[in-house]
């Protein structure tokens, strides 16, 4: 019986996104049934396939962990105890397999006896068939063994992933995603970018609690909520307290709108404040471990410092996945009392009260068609979060990013989106440059040209976020190359509400 795969088990053993293999499965490319891929078919497709080797993979991976601000290699390896409960179901796999292997090779003994008695008879008729039986029997066990070493390597791997990397399945919205190194259930949910349901993520809260609906999981991390003896019985356990022994199958809903997370209000600390060009600056704020922020891409949260003396409402740059860590990006602006604070007084240390998440600027759960990102000076923040929210997601497959600077601004994280470019083979990164006291036909022009050079830009889905003209002209723009007003969302910078 041929090996089969889930899509993202296949994905990753050929190095490629869940969504490029998607659309093979769509375009008749790559058979595909009932959500499993043939191990013969991934390597008609990928024939240069390296399972442990795959530069373009890693580097993808890396900015997943730069996007979380953790280290990879921190993570390699599972809970030592989890890592022997794996280790012990797939020796007990491989017994059964060997003891089926077994009655299999003395059935297979017994009828090459009987077709040898039966070769010996007179009838001419009955050697025939025999003889038949037997040439079919011979290219059979050799074409399992041609194939057996063909696909050794990826047979392999996919033993070798369901150990390190369980496979975990969410009920009812279908959405899968790998458990990798020592990482709880929660964690590698959120580092998928699937907002889940969660409160401290710490074991105190219950939040995260959700029915296992088959699979077995252990606990690696202590935690003071109870779950009473009947919720135990039926399944149920703290996400954020448990790993994987085995894949899993887990009855927990998945957040697909803002209007399905409420707003929280959190109080954190000034972890950094960084300057990446003379008028800009980076804060990045810290929560407490057991109060972290629920949020999607693209959103943002209203932040007041200085006991209250200002405030001001600034998207949120970092991919919801990185619950804890927030970033804001902030444009030196002197009649703005919230900037004038940040680039004067504030220091590492200070508290911040943060209430969040507030908008609908989030990438659509049914999105398909390939993305624009539009982005002017300190409009790239909440553009920032989404694109590490998709390639966390792992779901689309093309991005186009098209940043508009001014003269005061600049491209201040061009290095990072030429790190994009680099390493993921479908986003495109074009920087632009305007001086801002431009005439707005001057903008027009620009923006028109660098959307005109896309191919079929009507069937591309497009998010932009600048200073509300920039906005303006953007739509109407794109509404001269034909695209449909709804396939367009916009983010006022900065944001009104």
């Amino acid at each position: 019986m041929a090996k089969r795969l889930s899509v993202i088990r296949a994905a990753r053993l050929a190095g490629v996104t869940r969504a490029e293999l998607q659309s093979q499965i769509k375009r008749g490319e790559l058979p595909s049934f009932d959500g499993t891929i043939g191990v013969e078919d991934l390597m008609a497709l990928y024939p240069t396939t390296r399972l442990t080797d795959d530069r373009a993979l890693e580097r993808v991976e890396q900015i997943k962990a730069d996007a979380l601000g953790k280290d990879i290699a921190g993570r390699n390896l599972p809970d030592p105890r989890v890592l022997a409960q794996r280790l012990s179901i797939l020796g007990q796999k491989l017994t059964r397999a060997r003891q089926q292997a077994e009655h299999y090779a003395g059935a297979l003994e017994s009828l090459e006896a009987r077709l040898r008695e039966m070769e010996k008879r007179d009838d001419d008729a009955t050697r025939a068939v025999v003889q038949d039986i037997k040439l079919a029997l011979q290219s059979a066990l050799h074409q399992d063994r041609v194939e057996g070493y063909a696909s050794g390597a990826n047979a392999d791997g996919g033993v070798w992933m369901s150990v390190m990397a369980p496979q975990v399945r969410l009920v009812p919205d279908d959405h899968e995603f790998l458990v990798e190194g020592a990482d709880t259930v929660l964690e590698a949910a959120l580092r998928a970018g699937l907002s889940i349901a969660y409160g401290c993520s710490n074991g105190n809260c219950g939040e995260c609690k959700a029915r296992i609906v088959s699979g077995d999981v252990r606990e690696v991390r202590p935690h003071d909520f109870v779950i009473n003896e009947l919720e135990r019985a039926r399944g149920f356990s703290l996400l954020c307290s448990v790993a994987p022994v085995t894949d899993l199958v887990i009855e927990v809903g998945v957040a697909r709108s803002p209007d399905q997370i409420a707003v929280q209000s959190i109080d954190a600390l000034v972890r950094e404040i960084q300057r990446p060009a003379p008028h800009v600056c980076l804060l990045k704020v810290q929560t407490p471990r057991t109060r972290r922020l629920r949020f999607l891409g693209g959103q943002y949260a209203r932040v007041i410092a200085d006991d209250g003396a200002v405030e001001a409402r600034l998207p949120l740059a970092n991919c919801p996945c990185d619950d804890r860590n927030l970033v804001f990006h902030i444009a030196e602006d002197r009649d703005d009392p919230f900037a004038r604070y940040c680039f004067e007084r504030m220091r590492k240390g200070d508290p911040l009260a943060i209430e969040a998440p507030f908008g609908d600027f989030v990438i659509g759960d049914d999105e398909e068609r390939p993305l624009v990102f539009l982005a002017c000076d300190t409009g790239f923040a909440p553009i920032k979060s989404l694109i590490e929210h998709v390639i966390a997601l792992d779901r689309i497959q093309g991005m186009h990013l098209i940043w508009l600077a001014t003269g005061t601004v600049g491209h201040y994280q061009g290095n990072l989106c030429r790190s994009w470019e680099d390493a993921l083979d479908h986003f495109h990164y074009r920087p632009l440059r305007i001086n801002a006291a431009s005439d707005p036909q001057n903008w027009s022009a620009v923006l028109t040209g660098s959307l005109a050079r896309l191919e079929r830009p009507e069937a591309r889905d497009y998010y932009i976020a600048g200073p509300g003209h920039f906005a303006d002209l953007a739509r109407a723009a794109l509404r001269k190359l034909g695209v449909p007003e709804e396939q367009c969302r916009s983010q006022v910078i900065p944001p009104v509400g």
